[in-house]
């Protein structure tokens, strides 16, 4: 695959460029500020060419261009006005001041259309970051950062993992929204979504973040229906020379979860031009700390719909705390048939127990859950992110560059999802070669993943606890039912009436909980390191995923070519091949797991239709084999109705092809089974033929004792469809007060229709062979009913031989789900460089509890009102700058397939001083992160996040000459 990629890229350069000789025009130049001060680093770029250099230590550049004049230079530096010199035959020497930027909104954006354009003038909404505001955010790292953008949520799981969200159906794993680096998918490819920054980019190698929030499918493809995050690297032409930070700090500061901890961060990236024909950079950083930890012990056991949750385990044989992992529900008939069918108990002691197995109750009276391990007890929280990149770049000619680049990241961090996993040396590798001018560019890459040897929390406690703990639980259940002594549990042979249940399972857990090898145990850890170095589909908990995935687009502008309108095409092509050796995918007929294709392309036109009026229209058509194609179109206008001062409509069409995890998961979590909506699966598991029932309704009718409070799953016999969304979007943004005060103002509506939600279905199988149907459940008809003697079972919990197995499985809604929203941002300048800014969001899902009460996870998962509130000033001195961060959100539902509850509200403060180091070119950053220690959490089962303090050195564009 990587030669063909090489191939195809090359073979394009060989076909569409030649590499002509020309005359060649040398211009020469320094750049100062508005004091005379030389700048370093400024960006000299002839205009509608790939053609640039940089200004040395002392404000100086040379550059050769391979054609005559006349030709226009763009010189740009953040926070700095840009400038457009026209260079003639006569000029060999150009003398530029540039002068501070005054005015906001001034920044160029490219992500709202694939074009550049003013974000004044963006059809959309979009937020943006540029170098400046990553040097002086008050947060510890860049990413972190984005979370204080107007309309983004944020789900924390660990300090090196958090997912990005807007607008809505937010999860910890974020498969509505694309995150691009360069123009790669940030994606695991068996994941479907980002992994936060966990190995991502480099903070010293990042020029810009631009976020879309909200519907971007139209020009990026399936799954941006909530939004799309563009992070932009530095070119090795535009930024020369040896970069580094060092950061340390602390963390658990507290100490109420964890000793206080060290938290290290350090980064170096070092670029070089050769020529203006060859240019490359290195970078490399590396993080180390001891992460927050999930500490919530309320029980989830019977948690309602609204997400209140009894606060622990009080008396409750059933547990199931949220961070308290191995506490599975079983009941003592299950164990019974269980020990009565395996091959390797000893014949008489099966005899025994068939002899009193009616005295051994399935369902409420012989439900129990084994005592858990906490986290803390016993999963390692360090995170350590280390991630290494480099970049080659070769300008063919004045017009078109060429490039290499590899990036590879590995850490250790945690995930949740229907379980909390440890991703252990969890890797990710990127290789993309690219060949591109000012008005085209072709590309083609592949993303490598490898889960190293991460390993499910849950499942690693839960099969300790199934060899170590339920047997004796069993053990001593049958002792004091019996009044035997075969585990040595009744030495008095007492003997406990049949229906006494709470007695049994009193006595029995004593014994058991006596029997439980500590978290600190040498037993313990052994057990731990088997389970956690066998895969899951050898009965282990180790997590294997080897998934990649091949990605080919292009896209062309024809500027150049025509004048009534610009018009961009673009198309795209890519392959995912599936590989977990068994442990998450299911595997085809042949026994191997699938790949599959997708295809796109798309076409927009914009057009001034008339003075200060630009409309934009485009379409998208994208296929994936598994599913129907789909088309995308946008409409967008702008209108200046005023100098500065815009109105923005839009209406555009997206779609969400179901995940690979979607469609293909087969795994056991414990207290249910993932299984993905393919053919291979229904017939696996027998849907069709053996009906299944929703969950909440078989909870119903073992309370009432009712067979016909069971409801039909029939969500589970529909077709599985895309989701799709129609979204419109009207907003203003404009300068006022002579461009000291940016106001930016959104509202918007959206219509799901086809939306995917993840049900919970019950179904009879044969204990301990669940793809096997018990005598008489197979009705031979897709949907339907059992008769109320075999749906007594249900009732019962299970009977002999039969038991009931939980699936989480996905489907469409058939109405549509709408959400509205809006937002309101504010910046303003005064005196010399403060700012303050504010901005607050509101999202809102109509009939969420309706949808709730009807059990679909939709996992709306955001807050209804956000806000942020900064104020701070680069540059106090000419030495001290300052920044600070308010945050606030709301309360609101998280629903997950881990359990679902409502997250509090919480507030958290960032602060930061900046002091500058000229003579080094260098500057200390003494800042932190929750600089109040207010503990919150994020979303369900997620860590409790408190502060992080820390300084910070940076030394920049050292060794520019070397």
């Amino acid at each position: 695959m990587i030669r063909n990629l090489t191939k195809m890229i090359f073979g394009l350069v060989l076909t569409v460029c030649t590499v002509s000789a020309y005359a060649q025009t040398t211009v020469s130049g320094t750049i100062v500020d508005s004091e005379g001060e030389p700048l370093i680093g400024v960006n000299v770029l002839v205009q509608g060419t790939v053609l640039g250099t940089i200004t040395d230590i002392d404000g100086k550049f040379t550059l050769t261009v391979q054609s005559q004049p006349p030709f226009n230079l763009v010189i740009s530096y953040v926070g700095y006005e840009t400038q457009r010199i026209e260079v003639s035959a006569s000029t060999t020497q150009i003398d530029i001041q540039l002068e501070e930027s005054t005015l906001l909104g001034q920044e160029v954006v490219v992500s709202a259309s694939r074009v550049e354009e003013s974000s004044l003038k963006s059809p959309v909404s979009i937020e943006r970051m540029d170098i400046l505001d990553i040097q002086s955010a008050p947060s510890p790292d860049f990413y972190s950062g984005i979370k204080n953008l107007n309309g983004v949520d944020f789900s924390t799981q660990s300090l090196t993992f958090k997912s990005v969200n807007a607008r809505g159906f937010g999860s910890n794993g974020n498969t509505r929204f694309v995150q691009l680096i360069d123009g790669i998918d940030n994606q695991a490819p068996g994941l479907n979504f980002p992994v936060g920054n966990v190995v991502g980019i480099s903070e010293l190698d990042l020029e810009s973040v631009e976020l879309i929030p909200g519907a971007a499918s139209a020009l990026y493809g399936p799954n941006a229906i909530q939004g799309i995050l563009l992070m932009k690297s530095k070119s090795p032409f535009d930024y020369q020379g040896l970069d580094f930070y060092s950061k340390v700090g602390v963390t658990h500061i507290d100490e109420e979860d964890h000793e206080m901890s060290p938290y290290t961060d350090i980064g170096l990236r070092y670029a070089k031009a050769i020529d203006n024909k060859w240019a490359f950079k290195i970078n490399a950083s590396w993080l180390r700390a001891q992460d927050f930890i999930g500490v919530d012990y309320r029980d989830q056991s019977g948690a309602t719909v609204e997400g209140n949750l009894a606060s622990n385990r009080e008396n409750n044989r059933t547990y199931d705390g949220i961070n308290v992992y191995g506490d599975f529900l079983i009941d003592v008939g299950t164990i019974a048939d269980l020990t009565i069918n395996n091959p390797n108990t000893d014949p008489g002691t099966a005899a025994s127990l068939s002899g009193i197995r009616s005295l051994l109750p399935n369902g409420a009276n012989g439900a129990f859950s084994p005592t858990g391990y906490r986290e803390s007890d016993y999963v390692d929280n360090t995170t350590e992110s280390l991630k290494l990149g480099g970049a080659l770049h070769y300008r063919l000619n004045d017009k078109i560059e060429a490039i290499g680049q590899v990036n590879w990241g590995q850490g250790s961090s945690v995930y949740t999802a229907n379980d909390r996993f440890i991703l252990d040396n969890f890797s990710i590798w990127t290789g993309k070669l690219e060949l591109r001018g000012d008005n085209f560019f072709v590309r083609g890459y592949t993303t490598q993943e490898n889960s190293g040897d991460t390993y499910a929390a849950n499942t690693v406690a839960s099969l300790i606890n199934q060899r170590r703990y339920l047997p004796a639980y069993f053990g001593a259940y049958v002792d004091f039912l019996t009044g035997g002594n075969t585990t040595g549990a009744n030495p008095g042979g007492t003997q406990y009436a049949p229906n006494n249940y709470t007695a049994l399972h009193g006595a029995a857990r004593a014994v058991a909980d006596a029997a439980q090898p500590g978290a600190n145990s040498e037993t313990f850890q052994s057990d731990f390191d088997e389970f956690r170095g066998r895969s899951i589909a050898e009965g282990g908990a180790k997590f294997l995923d080897k998934s990649a995935l091949w990605h080919y687009e292009g896209s062309y502008n024809f500027k150049n070519e025509i004048d009534f309108a610009d018009v961009v095409v673009g198309a795209n092509f890519r392959t995912y091949a599936l590989n977990s050796e068994g442990t998450l995918f299911t595997l085809d007929e042949s026994g191997d797991e699938v790949s599959f294709n997708e295809f796109g392309g798309y076409v927009q036109i914009s057009k001034n239709v008339i003075d200060n009026v630009k409309l934009q229209g485009s379409v998208r058509f994208d296929k994936n084999e598994n599913f129907d194609g789909q088309f995308s179109p946008r409409l967008s206008g702008v209108w200046e109705f005023l100098a500065d001062q815009n109105l923005r409509a839009s209406f555009q069409r997206g779609f969400r092809i179901p995940t690979t995890q979607d469609q293909y998961i087969d795994l056991d979590v414990v207290t249910r089974r993932l299984i993905g909506r393919n053919d291979i699966l229904t017939e696996k598991y027998n849907i069709e033929d053996n009906t299944v029932y929703t969950t909440q309704s078989v909870m119903a009718a073992q309370a009432s004792g009712d067979v016909n409070d069971l409801v039909v799953a029939a969500d589970a016999y529909k077709p599985f469809e895309t989701e799709k969304v129609t979204t419109w979007e009207v907003g203003y943004k404009g300068l006022l007060l002579d461009g000291k005060l940016l106001i930016d103002a959104f509202y918007f509506n959206s219509t799901y229709q086809d939306f995917g939600a993840e049900i919970d279905i019950t179904q009879a199988v044969v204990t301990g062979d669940i793809q096997s149907v018990p005598s008489g459940y197979d009705v031979g008809s897709a949907g339907a009913r059992h008769d109320d003697a075999e749906l007594q079972a249900f009732v019962d919990g299970g009977a002999t031989g039969v038991s009931l197995q939980r699936y989480g499985y996905d489907t469409n809604i058939d109405e549509d789900i709408n959400t509205y929203g809006y937002g309101f941002g504010a910046e303003y300048t005064f005196l010399q460089g403060f700012n303050f800014g504010a901005n607050a969001s509101y999202n809102k899902l109509e009939d969420l509890d309706d949808l709730t009460a009807r059990t679909y996870n939709v996992a709306f998962n955001t807050p209804e009102w956000r806000y942020n509130i900064t104020f701070g000033n680069r540059k106090v001195t000419e030495r001290i700058g300052f920044g600070l961060t308010y945050r606030w959100q709301d309360a609101f539902l998280w629903q997950s397939a881990i359990g679902s509850s409502v997250i509090p509200d919480f507030a958290t403060l960032d602060a930061q001083v900046t002091y500058r180091l000229p003579s080094i070119n260098g500057r200390i950053k003494i800042g932190g992160s929750n600089i109040l220690n207010e503990r919150y959490t994020t979303s369900h089962a997620n860590p409790r996040m408190g502060a992080l303090y820390y300084v910070q050195l940076n030394l920049d564009n050292i060794l520019s000459n070397f």
